[in-house]
């Protein structure tokens, strides 16, 4: 099984989901047989669910309730809990620039890797925040994009306790039959067929402070959600364990089976057996690993794309790029180019 068919979503966002579905008079029990998740409350019991059956809630959502707008409805009522302790953690940093930037070392506790990123760029005038599918093993779901777009207007207008004018917002799917509910919500314009789900807005927001900023609960909160993401994948996801392990030795060209399984305190045989046993390979998480930090160092302006290279442990930069055509369809500096990183 590929890591990314893998990915699971907290429960706090499936419990808001639900709520967004009981206020269109869609009720639980039959939101899940339309699903194919059951008749029962199981699966909507579990601390996680696959990213796979919240696709299928979203769209069973939007067919029993006849809202194509779903995902605002989902956004109205947004709360902390809706994003586990990523949402306190994010309530109390002192300015929304520093709750983005927070955001993504938790980000896990709400959607797993593998499906998806958050996506942030800006310059000196403006600033854009998206949401990207960067997976192929499960289908796009434009409810579900349009709910974490809308959440994260709302939660940042709630947070800053002031009105947070935008400049537009996108989306990548074509447009509903009626735009208008997208309009009102975020009072901007709305466009859709953009090729990308992101908020457009001015630079100056970031540094709008936030009403609940706190630094010693900032704190806290940061521990609690460590405790939250140790709890919930290093102890039970052996693919994300190997993940974090791969990740020094990488550089130093040691990201080996053997290497790993003495980081994780293991023999290569069980290793190998454990991988097996959870359907995985050792080079597809290996792989994984070098795309998802992939895209993390290439934002960095510092590091030129040798340097890139070199720190996912590939011996030749030719080997670098023909893998990142395999994952991208483009090469690295294209894909710089596009999110305007442009390397110091």
């Amino acid at each position: 099984m590929k890591v990314e068919a893998r990915s699971s979503v907290g429960a706090g966002f499936v419990a808001g989901l639900f709520e967004a579905a009981s206020r269109t008079g869609v009720e639980r029990a039959a939101l899940l047989r339309q699903a194919g998740l059951g008749g029962g409350d199981d699966a909507a019991e579990q601390a996680r669910l696959p990213m796979s059956a919240v696709i299928a809630l979203f769209d069973a959502t939007v067919v029993l309730s006849g809202r194509d707008d779903i995902g605002l409805e989902f956004a109205r009522r947004v709360r902390p809990g809706t994003f586990s302790v990523l949402g306190y953690a994010l309530m109390t940093c002192r300015t929304l620039g520093e709750a983005i930037e927070v955001a993504p070392h938790f980000r896990r506790l709400v959607f797993d890797i593998g499906y998806s990123e958050m996506r942030f760029v800006q310059n000196e005038e403006e600033a854009r925040l998206g949401w990207h599918v960067v997976s192929n093993a499960l289908p796009y779901c434009r409810s579900l994009a349009e709910a974490l777009i809308a959440s994260w207007y709302h939660f940042g207008r709630w947070m800053a306790g002031v009105e947070l004018p935008l400049k537009e917002v996108l989306f990548r799917h074509e447009a509903p039959s009626d735009a208008s509910p997208y309009t009102a919500f975020f009072d901007c314009p709305v466009r859709f067929g953009a090729g990308e789900n992101a908020l457009v807005f001015s630079s100056a927001l970031l540094t709008m402070p936030l009403v609940q900023a706190d630094e010693n609960l900032h704190l806290a909160m940061r521990e609690q959600a460590r405790a939250a993401m140790e709890k919930a994948f290093s102890q039970s996801d052996l693919a994300h364990r190997l993940h974090q392990a791969l990740i020094p030795l990488m550089p130093k060209c040691e990201a080996t089976l053997e290497h790993a399984a003495s980081a994780l305190g293991l023999s290569p045989r069980t290793l190998q057996r454990r991988l097996g046993e959870a359907s995985l390979r050792f080079q597809g998480v290996l792989d994984a690993a070098r795309k998802d930090m992939a895209v993390i160092y290439l934002r960095d302006p510092t590091l030129s794309v040798l340097d890139v290279s070199l720190l996912l442990g590939y011996a030749e930069h030719s080997s670098f790029t023909r893998a990142f055509r395999a994952w991208f369809s483009c090469n690295p500096s294209a894909w710089r180019r596009a999110r305007s990183v442009a390397p110091d």
